[in-house]
């Protein structure tokens, strides 16, 4: 089994923001208009974070192979 409790760990990060954010929204003295505008920002920043993370994920992945494959025995 791989260790992968960074990943967990920074997807836990993402959705407890994420809810955090919804639930201070719902509960914040803004008028609609307000709400929905920066519900907008809000999303667009989480994007933002989940776009960097999956590029973090993918780096490591192709990390993971380049040092798999240099462990290998060439097959030539």
């Amino acid at each position: 089994m791989g260790n992968d409790n960074g990943g967990n760990f920074a997807l836990g990060l993402i959705l407890g923001t994420a809810i955090g954010i919804g639930i201070g929204l719902l509960y914040a003295p803004t008028t609609g208009d307000e709400t929905r505008a920066l519900l907008k920002e809000k999303a667009a920043e989480l994007s933002d974070r989940a776009d960097e993370f999956a590029d973090k994920v993918k780096e490591g992945a192709a990390l993971a192979k380049h040092n798999l494959e240099s462990r290998l025995p060439s097959a030539e």
